[in-house]
């Protein structure tokens, strides 16, 4: 008798854990996590040796001028800046998430190649991830990506999905917008003033070299 009960109980906590292993919630398997592509911050200002830009001014005789990728090395290009009162050349670099502006001189009207000239300046121009409501400080003045969507017309063309980077300056007394097309560069600039005055380049007409 006391095999036959013990048999019985056996039998009996077997049926009961059955239960129980049925009626469990099934446990996923975890989802395999698919990787985000990250963006090429280089797209937003493609600086490669022969690009060249030429802008139309408004509200000031030095709002026109042209620029133009004259040198590259590693992660950094030069480009001369002409205004028609002065030629600048300039160095920007490209890291990770940011392109930053990095060397200014004025006054130079050679082709000579600063590229290895010591860092004079440090102002981060565009700054992943390009979203709305991304901010950050440069050179003590505030920077945030205020559109990403934006259609502006220029002499240029009208370009869509343009993204609106608005730059207020540390005073507080005006601010400006720059308008950059992904694959084109910079088409658009806004200078505003508290008090109405507005100066604006726009661009009238560019060229992108090929990728070899």
């Amino acid at each position: 008798m006391q095999k036959n009960k013990a048999v019985l109980s056996l039998a009996v906590i077997i049926i009961i854990a059955a239960i129980v292993s049925s009626c469990a919630p099934a446990v996923k398997a975890p989802e395999e996590q698919v990787p985000v592509a990250k963006d090429d911050i280089s797209l937003y200002y493609p600086l490669k040796v022969g690009n060249e830009w030429i802008y139309d001014g408004e509200g000031n005789e030095y709002a026109s001028y042209t620029q133009k990728v004259t040198y590259s090395k590693d992660n950094k290009f030069q480009v001369m800046i002409d205004n028609g009162g002065t030629r600048s050349a300039n160095i920007y670099a490209i890291k990770d998430d940011a392109l930053v502006h990095t060397y200014m001189e004025g006054e130079v009207y050679d082709e000579k190649n600063v590229l290895d000239i010591e860092e004079n300046f440090d102002e981060t121009i565009i700054k992943l991830p390009v979203e709305v409501g991304n901010k950050w400080v440069s050179s003590e003045n505030s920077y945030e990506i205020i559109d990403i969507n934006a259609s502006v017309t220029v002499p240029a063309g009208t370009f869509q999905d343009c993204i609106v980077i608005k730059e207020v300056y540390k005073d507080k007394t005006a601010y400006r917008n720059y308008y950059i097309k992904k694959g084109v560069g910079l088409v658009k600039s806004e200078y505003k003033t508290n008090d109405g005055f507005t100066v604006s380049s726009l661009l009238k007409s560019y060229k992108l070299v090929n990728e070899q």
